[in-house]
């Protein structure tokens, strides 16, 4: 059994919900910090910021931070959606190549968003 292109593409699957999540935080005018206090409010602002950013840039390993099914749960929460209508979305939208999935360039300049 070849786990190679499945993992790939789940991969891509997960930068692509981050992307999605990121633009619907900024469509909607809030600041990362503020989304990412309401995401994980049992932490201090500044932990919470700092998971947020290490999901949506690249770390010390060379790759962004997974994303736990339970904090995907919480983000679709706070913005108010479904998350399998998000998943759902991040797919299309990856399929229609208006997601980019996992191409570091484009993660290294979204992190200053």
């Amino acid at each position: 059994m070849k786990f190679g292109k499945n993992m790939a593409d789940a991969n891509a699957l997960e930068r692509a919900f981050v992307e999605l999540v990121a633009r619907r935080v900024k469509e909607r005018g809030w600041k990362k910090g503020e989304f990412a206090a309401e995401v994980w409010s049992e932490d201090a602002p500044k932990v919470a910021m700092a998971r947020w950013t290490a999901m949506r840039s690249l770390t010390k390993t060379g790759r962004p931070q997974g994303v736990l099914i339970s904090d995907a749960e919480r983000m679709a929460q706070v913005l108010g959606e479904d998350l399998g209508y998000l998943l759902s979305a991040s797919r299309e939208k990856l399929r229609d190549g208006l997601l980019v999935g996992g191409n570091r360039d484009d993660e290294k300049k979204n992190s200053d968003d």
